[in-house]
Parts: C-alpha cells; structure tokens; sequence
C-alpha cells in the first residue's frame, strides 16, 4: 500500500468518528431546544387566546354595566326609566315612552359607536315595551316580537342577574334571520329588589373570532364553548373534523371571565415539530457535506504531504537536454524536501546560465548588424541636406519642396532618432501626416484621408511604425495610385482595455482567394534566413502583425475584411498600458 494511500485512510477514519458524534449531539441538542420552542409557542397562543376572550366578553360586560348605571346630566338612567314601567298597576303614558325611547336611543347609539362588533342594543320591559338601537346595515326586531313566552327570556330570568350566551340560531326575534351571539340579562332595583326588564346586547358572530391571534391555524385547534349546554360558539374551524381532534395533543382548557364559558387549545406536536424542524435536516445534510468535505480535504492534504517527492521523481526522470526549465516551488523551505527540489534547481539554472549565454551572444552579433546597417547612412549629414532643401525652397517660394524636405525630414527623424519602441498615438498620427503631405504632392491631392480620432485616446502607447506601412498599403495597393477610389480613413476607437485602430480605403479589395492567403501568412511564424536578414514575407502586413504579436502576444495583431471592389478594412488590435 503507498504511503498516500495510508495517510489518506488515518486522516479520514479519524475525521469521520469526529464528525459523527459532534453531529449526533448536536442534533440531540436541537431536538430538545425546539421541544422547548413548541411548549413555549403553545403557552403563548393559549395565554394569547385567553386574555383577547376575556377582553371581548369585559367588554359586553362593562357594556351592560354602563347601560345599567350610567345616567346624565338630569340624572336620568336605565334604571329610573324602567322603573316608569314597572310593577303591576305602574302607570305611564304616551310622553313615558317617547321620552323613554329617546333617551335609551341616544345612550345606545353613543356605545354602539365605540363597537363595531354590535349589531343591536334591545331593552325589554315587563308590559313588552320594547326600547332599542339597531346598526342601519341589520334589521330590527321581528313585528310584534313578544320574548316573554320565548326560552331565552326564561332562562335570563332564571339566571336572577347572571348573564345569559346564546347560541348562533336567533329564535326567530330577528327580521333579517342572520345568525348572531347575543348577551342577555335581566335587571332589577338594587334596593327593593322588583324586577324592571331584561336588556339584550345583539353582537356579530366574530365577536369570539381568535383567528388574529392563533399563527398556525392548521396546527392549533382554539374553541370556545358553553359548559353547561356543551355549545361550540367559536372554533377555528367550521366542522369539528374526529380526526383532526384525535391527532391533537397537549389540550389545555380555562374558564374565561364571562361564566359559563370554557376556552379550550389543543396543539398538535407532530406537526408542529414538522414544522419547527427545519434545521434537523439542515444539520444532517451539513454533517454529511463536512464529511464529504473532510474526505476530499483529507485526499488534498495527503496529496500535498506526498505529492512533492511524486513530481520531484517524475520531473527528474523526464528531464533531457533539450528541456532544462524548473522552478522550485519550495524556495523558502529547509527540510529535507525543501534542499532535494533548491539543489535541484541550482543545477538546472547552471546549465540554463550557460545556454542563455550561447543565445545571448548570438543575440548581440544581431544586434550590431543592425546598427551597422544604420550607422551606413549618416544622419547629421541626411538631416542637414533636407534642411537646406528645405530652406532653397522656401527663398524661391516653392512650397511642394519645402513642403515635402521637411515632412521627409521628420520621417527620418522620427524613424532613427527615437529611442523607445513605444510612442504616443499622437507621435504616430505626425508621422502618418507628414507622409499623406508628401503623396498629396504626388498625386496632387486626389485622394482624400479622414481621422476620426477621440482625443482622449491620442496620449495612449503604441508600437512604432505600424500606421504609417498600412496608410502606405491603402494608398499604393487599395486605390492603386488613386486609379480606384480615393478615400482613406483612419478611425480609433476603445473597447474596454483594448484600442481598435481601422485604416479602410473604397480602393479595389481583395478577392476571397488573396484574402484567405494573406490572412494563412499572418499566422505563419517569422522566419530568418540568417543572422540579421529577414526574408521578404516579414516585410509590410507581416511584419507588424508579428511585431505586434511579439510584442504583446497571441491574441493581437492585424484584422483584415476586403470586399472585391467596395475596399479593403485593416483593424490594428493592441491591449491599451
């Protein structure tokens, strides 16, 4: 068994056995904390329930309260009105009763403002005088109403003062035959004791909804009922399913504050649990991607303990003469592995020291051919010359001379004299003008050169000498000295970090055959025939395409689109620096 093999499986055994009880805990751990979260989730819906039922049936209460005791300015009050009315041989008139509907009118409508839940206040007295308030959009009592021989009068007498729930069916009172909930008691004297009516609060059936409050409907089962008649009055579901209850678990049940009422929660924990486990499949499926990962990372780690002395034998082993290049990724290492590949690379870089001595000397005899060849002509002697051209032609007023020693003057001068291989596109644009100068003399301005160049781009660096050959190539080769066409433009333009500069011309183009053979002899590698003389291939487009390519590499160069007769489109592609 290899040595990686070996390391891979500790690390791995050891790694896994880890993982799997951190995950088994940790899972335990959750599962208990959310059984936790669920009793803490259950409390607060049912203490949530009670308190918003006991805040509703407060609210009848204290709403029957007041109407019993309040009384106004002129200390009238349910209570002294009713006595008007009551007793076997009490006597009232006409006036009694509007004066008696007008003030519980106005005391009923100012509470029934305060509650929206209300469709009708209904005060009942002995001789079935009927004073009452109905909300515009319910209809009132049904004609000639008469509730004493009805089972709710009976049982809210027989109650002596305590309040009397109704269930949803409305006994036939009502004209519009909606289901409601209404609240019934009856009221009495304080001091003797003789009874004075019964007032009925009618409210709307949502009166005991507690759907705001229970945040999980389908997991939580809320109802309220009468214990004494085992009457559901709210539930949050409209049939009470067998199943659904059997499922339920945890029931808690309250008396609420209105007697005989009974609140009771029920909560089922399996899917409340379903619910709440989010995070136990996560768990899982994260301590299945750490082990994963530990495998993949343990695999790394043994391949890098061991993979060194793997490349070291297969470099050593595949190493000839013809390829001497290593680089020692372990320079700053001092083990043993660290002296095996810095030794190593020593050699190598000493038989790499030797050769590059060879190509460098060979590189320097180049290199002086070619500044014999410029030394051949001397430039102090061609520059004085031009100018004195320059200046004859000036005294005489012959301004095509003039014009054209000094253009050719600082072709010359821009060609020999500078010393960087990159220029200003600026620079380049001078010298491709000083050249149109000269063959617009030539070929008395018959052609035409347009430059459409953003200035922001005239300060950006180019290779030397790669417009003004291919202006040349238009002028020569597209227009055919002006034969065909006489248009040339020069347009540069910024793509992100690449500059396009198109030299186009209308002149003859190309046909498909030329086209595709020119572009086959970009592509072909420069060749040298011998030591400082290049063959004729790499003159013109060829040699700028590999100047280029030299220069900034595989990727830049020429673009070349002709069209036989309609012209040619050279694209000059260089990264911007």
């Amino acid at each position: 068994m290899k040595l990686r093999t070996k390391t891979f499986l500790l690390y791995s055994v050891l790694g896994i056995l880890s993982l799997c009880v951190v995950a088994y805990f940790s899972y335990q751990r959750y599962e208990t904390i959310t059984y936790q979260r669920m009793d803490e989730f259950s409390e607060n819906i049912f203490q949530s329930a009670v308190s918003e039922a006991n805040k509703t049936l407060d609210s009848v209460r204290q709403s029957i309260s007041f109407l019993t005791f309040y009384s106004d300015e002129n200390e009238y009050s349910i209570i002294k009105t009713l006595k008007t009315f009551a007793g076997d041989d009490s006597t009232y008139t006409s006036y009694d009763i509007l004066t008696a509907n007008r003030y519980c009118n106005s005391v009923f409508q100012n509470l029934m403002v305060s509650n929206d839940a209300i469709h009708g206040i209904y005060l009942f007295t002995p001789p079935n005088i009927v004073f009452s308030c109905t909300n515009p959009q319910y209809s009132n009592l049904s004609m000639n109403y008469n509730p004493q021989n009805d089972r709710w009068y009976k049982d809210t007498l027989a109650l002596n003062g305590q309040f009397y729930i109704s269930t949803f069916t409305n006994d036939g009172m009502f004209a519009d035959n909606n289901d409601s909930i209404y609240f019934a008691r009856s009221i009495s004297d304080v001091y003797s004791h003789e009874f004075l009516g019964v007032i009925l609060i009618d409210c709307d059936p949502s009166i005991l909804n507690l759907a705001n409050i229970n945040t999980m409907p389908d997991h939580t089962l809320l109802t309220i009922a009468n214990s004494k008649n085992s009457v559901v009055l709210y539930s949050n579901v409209d049939e009470l399913d067998k199943n659904f209850l059997v499922s339920k678990r945890e029931n808690k049940k309250v008396p609420l504050s209105l007697s005989p009422l009974i609140l009771t929660a029920s909560f089922d924990y399996d899917a409340l649990f379903a619910e709440y486990n989010i995070v136990g499949p996560i768990i899982m499926t994260i301590a299945f991607i750490c082990i994963l990962s530990y495998l993949m990372l343990s695999w790394f780690i043994t391949k890098s303990l061991i993979r060194p002395l793997e490349t070291l034998s297969a470099v050593m082993s595949t190493q000839n003469e013809k390829s001497l290049t290593f680089s020692s990724p372990y320079t700053k290492r001092t083990d043993e592995i660290g002296t095996l590949y810095n030794e190593y690379s020593h050699m190598l870089e000493t038989l790499n020291a030797s050769i590059k001595r060879d190509y460098r000397d060979k590189l320097i005899h180049l290199d002086s051919q070619m500044k014999s060849l410029e030394a051949r002509i001397n430039s102090h002697f061609l520059f004085n010359t031009l100018e004195a051209i320059n200046s004859m032609a000036e005294l005489d007023d012959n301004e095509q001379i003039s014009t054209m020693s000094l253009a050719l003057g600082n072709m010359f001068r821009y060609s020999i004299k500078t010393q960087s291989e990159l220029v200003s596109l600026a620079d380049e644009l001078n010298h491709v003008n000083d050249y149109i100068a000269i063959q617009q003399i030539r070929f008395s301005n018959r052609f035409l050169v347009t430059i459409d160049i953003p200035s922001e781009l005239y300060q950006l660096k180019v290779l030397k000498l790669i417009l003004q050959p291919l202006v040349e190539n238009a002028l020569y080769h597209g227009l055919d000295y002006c034969s065909h066409g006489n248009q040339v433009s020069i347009v540069a333009r910024q793509e992100q970090n690449i500059l396009n500069i198109t030299i186009s011309d209308d002149g003859k183009g190309m046909s498909e055959a030329t086209l595709s053979d020119l572009k086959q002899k970009l592509q072909e590698m420069a060749t040298f025939t011998e030591l400082g003389h290049r063959n004729k291939e790499s003159i013109g487009l060829k040699n700028i395409h590999t100047r280029i390519e030299l220069y900034y590499g595989i990727g830049y160069g020429l673009q070349l689109h002709s069209k036989e007769n309609l012209g040619t489109q050279i694209t000059i592609r260089t990264p911007i620096l």
